[in-house]
């Protein structure tokens, strides 16, 4: 079985993302570590706001960390992290969108 390439995964992932089947800077830092594996987006204003956004969140659990902590910490944090997503939402979309088109910019 041969690997997908990094541009359709991050395709799978802004989709997800845009259609909010994951928490929002769960989607976003998945997207940055497949961003990584393509070398035409290493200069990407897209991906430089995403990181930004994403920093914003660095104090709380996203994605894999979450396991990391106990329920009740998770309770204590997930208000907060709530907010951070709803209030950035709207950004990461329009960056999401951007993105794919940058990405049907690149050949192959």
């Amino acid at each position: 079985m041969t690997d997908v390439p990094p541009t359709i995964r991050m395709r799978l992932c802004i989709e997800d993302v845009l259609r909010s089947r994951l928490p929002l800077f769960d989607g976003v830092e998945a997207l940055l570590g497949i961003a990584g594996e393509v070398p035409q987006l290493a200069h990407d204003r897209d991906l430089r706001t995403l990181t930004q956004l994403l920093t914003q969140a660095e104090h709380l659990p996203v994605g894999k960390e979450r396991a990391r902590w106990n329920a009740e910490a998770l309770h204590r944090v997930d208000r907060e992290l709530m907010e951070l997503e709803r209030r950035h939402q709207d950004a990461v979309f329009y960056g999401c969108r951007r993105l794919l088109q940058t990405l049907d910019a690149i050949p192959g």
